[in-house]
């Protein structure tokens, strides 16, 4: 529980700013009550769609040192709040419309609507960018002929065999991505499809390579630390594309910045408290198939990104398969501990 308390500070918090900016915008005990609400809609949602990402963080931490797994907890929230869920969408909505950041964020406040519209076309484009980004992680934990423990074996077993032609992953991810823009029929659109979807491979693949030469080269404490901190930035960057589809769902909901940022703030902090109880108590160790249900989920969701670009996807959806599957993970994984527990 004492790993739960940050977050249930945060709760607090963003109850009160959603109080405060609902009765700003509403002078009224009702517009207090519609601020509060949505920041605990927005908390589910995030929180919900983002069980997958805890997993894959704390899976990622285990090779962190210990300060930089509180730093990932302290100095990493206000990046996710104040970064990816409150700049980011104002840096998009200033390549859109060709404004300043500054110019952007005035607009989110004094014409929020008109900042909701602009933020909302942009969804495609992200859609793109974080569906071809989730989808190279998750092909890239299945397709690895160094993986050993398969839950769905059948599957797993014969995608790990190929993790022995190089490039593989992104040849696949690639393919999706082609086929998803040549479903478009506007060629303006279909050029930013490629662009975008082009951008979260290089990013991907980019990232990864510069993270395994200092990780695996960590001879001094400055390369160790600035593995740590490439390690944090692959972090954010992970729950940043975890959270694009949210952040664009929020508008559906308020298009108040401040509140949605407080919300989905909630949720981000929720997914990091569990990601750090899971460490502690070594959950992924005890129930070794969730983490392959997290998996699944990331891949079904970087498709599911994918096939919103040409097809309207309910946000129910993405929640329940993430649900199903890693639940199932770990009723599979209590299953296998208790063979293993009656087995001589």
């Amino acid at each position: 529980m004492r790993h739960f308390y940050p977050a249930i500070i945060v709760s607090v918090v963003a109850l009160l700013i959603g109080v405060a900016f609902g009765y700003i915008t509403q002078p009224s005990v009702a517009g207090a009550l519609l601020g509060a609400e949505s920041v605990i809609i927005l908390a589910l949602m995030e929180t919900a769609e983002s069980m997958d990402n805890a997993i894959v963080d704390a899976r990622i931490l285990k090779t962190m040192t210990e300060k930089w797994q509180k730093r990932y907890l302290t100095f990493g929230m206000p990046v996710a709040v104040l970064g990816m869920r409150f700049l980011f969408p104002a840096v998009i909505v200033s390549a859109i419309a060709a404004i300043t950041p500054w110019e952007a964020i005035t607009l989110a406040f004094k014409e929020p609507h008109h900042y909701a519209e602009i933020m909302t076309s942009a969804k495609n484009n992200i859609s793109a960018f974080g569906g071809t980004f989730l989808l190279m992680i998750a092909l890239s934990y299945f397709i690895d002929e160094d993986k050993e423990e398969h839950w769905l074996t059948w599957v797993e077993a014969k995608a790990a065999r190929l993790g022995g032609v190089s490039g593989f992953s992104a040849g696949v991810t690639l393919l999706a991505l082609l086929v998803t823009s040549f479903a478009v029929a506007d060629l303006r659109q279909r050029c930013d499809l490629l662009l975008w979807g082009g951008i979260g491979i290089v990013s991907y693949v980019l990232i990864k390579e510069v993270l395994s030469w200092l990780i695996g080269d960590a001879q001094s404490t400055n390369t160790a630390m600035r593995g740590g901190f490439l390690t944090f930035c692959y972090l954010e960057f992970i729950d940043g594309s975890f959270s694009f589809d949210s952040v664009i769902s929020a508008f559906a909901i308020t298009n108040d910045p401040v509140i949605i940022a407080a919300g989905l703030g909630v949720g981000a902090m929720v997914v990091r408290c569990m990601t750090l109880a899971m460490l502690r108590s070594d959950t992924l160790a005890e129930f070794s198939y969730v983490e392959h249900g997290a998996f699944y989920t990331i891949l079904i969701l970087a498709i599911l990104m994918l096939v919103s670009i040409f097809h309207d996807i309910p946000e129910w959806l993405t929640g329940s398969i993430g649900l199903v599957l890693i639940g199932g993970s770990f009723v599979a994984s209590v299953w296998k501990n208790k063979q293993n527990a009656h087995s001589p």
